[in-house]
């Protein structure tokens, strides 16, 4: 199509003509953006979604999870505008607990001003903290969480648990960002609480070299799989619709593409039939 165009605006000879080739191919399927394989930060965000609470999104990949099905995040300024957009709706009386999700790096840049502005406030926000190690949105550059300047002198990190608590803010919890029931229990106790919390939600991205040599693709055990469609709410590219329709529902089972599946297991712990098998289970020939 170039190379025509070129001969039509006279940039090449007629000469250069070739016909264009007509190829036999099916129409390729629509795929929104969507978060990584093996993001962790989808965890998070499915829990966030189950709670129907209203969040604040910022600049960075996670702004992602504001698309279906995960459908997450409910406003989105400049970088780092969630924690001030969640202090404001809070001040201005929001009946909802407002939430505010924020990139570790996007956090050192322009988020700490933010978040001094709800611990001196006492605001009543849940900020996010999602710790990738690393600026996963630009390329992988290092920030002063990671122990390395961008020209990969090391450094001492800065911890952002400390610095949190440094401001003032007491109710500060880290998890592991893979663990979906304790990044649900941090975010229930944080509602129940008045004032301002913070949940460091940490895990590297899965597309850092440490990350990926853990990769191993999980399995569904059709036999136990009934199409509920919960697995397929966590908006993972690595988790499709088989031809195979449950004998009862008549909904199409889940299957696992290896190809793309990291082995993150957020899909294994949501799963209420258990029908999708954890690494221990795979490993130990079931």
């Amino acid at each position: 199509m170039v190379r025509e165009s070129a001969v039509k605006a006279g940039l090449l000879p007629e000469a250069a003509h070739v016909p264009l080739l007509e190829l036999d191919k099916p129409p390729v399927p629509p795929r929104p953006p969507v978060l990584c394989p093996g993001c962790p930060h989808r965890g998070v965000f499915q829990v966030l979604s189950k709670m129907r609470l209203p969040v604040a999104g910022d600049i960075g990949c996670y702004t992602l999870a504001l698309l279906p099905p995960l459908s997450a995040v409910h406003t989105c300024g400049c970088m780092g505008a969630s924690i001030g957009v969640a202090h404001g709706a809070a001040k201005a009386g929001i009946s909802e607990r407002m939430v505010a999700v924020i990139g570790d790096s996007t956090f050192f840049h322009t988020g700490l001003p933010a978040l001094v502005n709800v611990a001196y406030n006492r605001s009543n926000v849940i900020t996010i903290i999602l710790d990738n190690r690393t600026t996963g949105m630009t390329g992988h550059q290092q920030n002063p969480g990671t122990g390395h300047t961008l020209q990969m002198q090391e450094t001492p990190p800065i911890e952002l648990e400390p610095l949190v608590r440094a401001l003032g803010i007491d109710r500060v919890v880290t998890v592991d960002a893979y663990e979906v029931k304790a990044v649900e229990a941090a975010l229930k106790e944080f509602v129940k609480a008045d004032g301002p919390s913070v949940l460091i939600a940490r895990r590297e991205c899965a597309l850092l070299p440490e990350a990926r040599r853990r990769w191993k693709p999980l399995r569904v055990a059709a036999e136990t799989c009934n199409g509920c469609t919960i697995c397929f709410r966590i908006g993972c590219p690595a988790i499709l619709k088989s031809e195979e329709l449950d004998a009862k529902t008549q909904r199409p089972k889940a299957q696992i593409d290896a190809l793309l599946c990291t082995g993150c297991e957020v899909c294994a712990q949501v799963c209420p039939r258990h029908a999708i098998l954890f690494r221990e289970q795979i490993e130990g020939g079931l």
